[in-house]
């Protein structure tokens, strides 16, 4: 069985560590907006932009420049910000971490091949894959930036199945998010599954999910013996 994860929320904790390394940019520079502010700032600032990235409108430097305008000082020149964002950079890199389940999840796929499909800079999610000690799991590693194309269009879904030399049926994708990771998978003709940790109630499509990785064995061991 060919098995296939998403990076972030998925098997490292980034939601956590984002948090985490913006509270401490606050603190840093000692602003006067309510933290809480300040975070929704910054959340809704990737939130509208990291798109922008993805579709090739901006390059990750104007990216990560424009965060910081937005939510700091719309006058910093260049090298400021670039400066800030590097101390950003710096706490988030420190706070890396999988999730508790994620190892017990992956050992427990052991005779299955492995991948990561990831949208992002190439450098950095492979960068997170190393610095976690898992980046030897995975036999495949797809990233956004590598290809041109990224999630939830169904190209970067095929071209991870046509590395692992599989048609998309024969392929599992598993993701925290519903649209652009289950429902872009499904799109593409691979079996998405649904990382639920949060226990969220809403599944509009009645996808496949899991609480944990360490339950995506027992149903893909169920699935198989099924089938």
């Amino acid at each position: 069985m060919i098995v296939f994860f998403d990076i972030d929320d998925t098997l490292m904790d980034h939601s956590r560590a984002m948090r985490t390394a913006a509270i401490g940019l606050h603190a840093e520079l000692g602003l006067d907006v309510e933290i809480e502010e300040f975070l929704g700032d910054w959340l809704e600032a990737h939130r509208r932009h990291y798109p922008r990235y993805l579709a090739g409108e901006l390059n990750y430097e104007a990216l990560r420049r424009l965060r910081i305008r937005e939510t700091i000082s719309a006058d910093l020149r260049d090298e400021a910000a670039d400066e800030l964002f590097a101390a950003y950079m710096r706490t988030y890199r420190s706070e890396w971490s999988l999730f508790p389940d994620v190892v017990p999840g992956l050992d427990r796929l052991r005779g299955c091949t492995l991948g990561v499909i990831s949208n992002g800079p190439a450098a950095e999610q492979r960068d997170k894959l190393r610095a976690l000690a898992i980046e030897d799991r995975f036999q495949h590693i797809l990233i956004s930036e590598d290809c041109g194309c990224a999630k939830p269009s169904p190209q970067i879904f095929r071209l991870a199945c046509q590395m692992a030399a599989a048609s998309p049926g024969e392929v599992v994708y598993v993701g925290d998010q519903l649209e652009i990771d289950v429902c872009g998978s499904r799109n593409a003709g691979l079996q998405g599954i649904w990382l639920n940790r949060l226990g969220r109630e809403r599944n509009p499509g009645h996808f496949e999910a899991v609480g944990s990785l360490i339950e995506l064995s027992d149903m893909l061991r169920d699935r198989s013996t099924n089938s």
